[in-house]
């Protein structure tokens, strides 16, 4: 019970710190304590999972504030072009990222990238995130999503040990 609640708080501290991974945490608690290292996984899944939560909420709602999006909409002045530079050389790049990010807007996409982050940590969860809060998704569905992903990661992390024979 005490693991599993020491988990849970490694994991709510690992998603604002990224320098505080939860996996090493896991995989010392298990070799050292004998915890059930699905519980610990699934704990430190669901504190992690809060934490992106608050991330994933203050995203949005700093995203949606007016004075963000007064600030948002004045345009800088046009950087100066160099001659003999074509624009042509950034605008397939520019397109390609557009059309990325108008696939992220649509529901499906958009979970199926965090449950890719979630599991993987690729693109980063902090990112993914800070991304998706300023996307349509719903907050349930981004719960469901990270929780599953991390705990899929965090439960496999836990179980390396006695793979490995600890």
């Amino acid at each position: 019970m005490i693991a599993a609640l020491a988990a849970a708080a490694v994991g709510l501290l690992s998603a604002f710190l990224p320098f505080t991974p939860a996996e090493p945490y896991l995989i010392a608690a298990v070799a050292t304590t004998g915890a059930p290292p699905v519980a610990l996984g699934v704990a430190a899944a669901a504190g992690q999972t809060v934490g992106k939560i608050l991330i994933f909420l203050a995203a949005r709602g700093a995203i949606r504030s007016a004075w963000l999006q007064r600030r948002l909409s004045r345009r800088p002045p046009a950087a100066p072009r160099r001659p003999g530079r074509p624009g042509l050389l950034l605008a397939r790049p520019k397109a390609a990222g557009a059309r990325l990010v108008e696939v992220l807007e649509r529901p499906r996409q958009a979970t199926g990238m965090l449950l890719v982050s979630a599991v993987s940590g690729f693109p980063p969860l902090l990112a993914a995130s800070v991304y998706l809060g300023r996307t349509p998704m719903r907050p349930v569905a981004f719960a469901a999503t990270c929780l599953l992903g991390r705990a899929i990661r965090f439960v496999a992390v836990a179980l390396a040990p006695q793979l490995a024979g600890y």
